[in-house]
């Protein structure tokens, strides 16, 4: 398989207001990542969208040790590892200065023919680029705990804004993850720090929409749902670790 790795500093623009790295930066730098691999293979955008293909993400799992700090150098390094004709895995690490490795994201990935918004088979031209290893079925990232049917939660809406809307005419990944910490307080925020995330998404979200985004907080765990009226758009479930001493 082919592995693939970029370099990016952190940018002050890049920041919340702890000087790290934000969550949804996370994932950007991710999809840069795999991007850019993609355009060094020769099966870039122009080669997928010109056959009216997109690629999606369908769920991600990220473990953080700890998020890098404005001025600091990051090392993402990348690979296809498995695929079979409707999904391909990719894991990304994360690597400081000295080699140690402070994020890992597994993610399971598709394709999607953009005209009808369904599901494609994986060209096998574009997908032998990579050197993944064949397999009868992908590795599954377990599922994110659901809310109960009794759960008291928090609220906010939101309207899906035309710059919320990526390449793949569908909301970019990382606005999940501006939404889902959105409706988490300030002061949580400030005194504590993600550990674990698992996001999963279900239903597509579209531009002129407006969705709930919901939690549940507790003290190490928050449980998010993303709900376009009655239907699930995306779950996920954090793991957080308090900071404030």
């Amino acid at each position: 398989m082919h592995t693939f790795e970029i370099k990016r500093h952190v940018e002050y623009y890049e920041a919340d207001t702890t000087g790290k790295l934000t969550l949804p930066m996370i994932l950007n730098w991710a999809v840069l990542a795999s991007k850019k691999q993609s355009d060094a293979l020769g099966v870039g955008q122009k080669i997928y969208l010109g056959r009216g293909l997109g690629w999606i993400i369908l769920q991600y799992e990220v473990h953080i040790t700890r998020r890098p700090k404005i001025n600091e150098e990051i090392t993402i390094k990348t690979y296809a590892a498995k695929y079979n004709p409707f999904f391909v895995s990719r894991p990304f690490v994360f690597f400081d200065t000295n080699g140690n490795e402070i994020i890992r994201v597994d993610s399971i990935w598709a394709m999607i023919d953009i005209e009808n918004r369904r599901m494609a088979r994986l060209p096998q031209d574009i997908i032998d680029k990579y050197q993944a290893e064949r397999v009868k079925q992908i590795p599954r990232i377990a599922k994110p705990a659901q809310f109960g049917i009794d759960d008291v939660f928090e609220e906010n809406d939101y309207h899906v804004r035309y710059l919320d809307i990526d390449a793949n005419k569908h909301v970019n990944n990382s606005k999940y993850f501006e939404w889902m910490q959105d409706v988490i307080t300030p002061e949580f925020l400030a005194t504590h720090e993600v550990t674990d995330i698992n996001l999963k998404f279900e239903n597509e979200v579209r531009l002129g929409h407006t969705i709930q985004s919901q939690v549940i907080l507790q003290e190490h765990t928050s449980k998010h749902r993303i709900m376009l009226g009655d239907v699930v758009s995306a779950e996920a479930e954090f793991q957080w670790r308090d900071v404030s001493f």
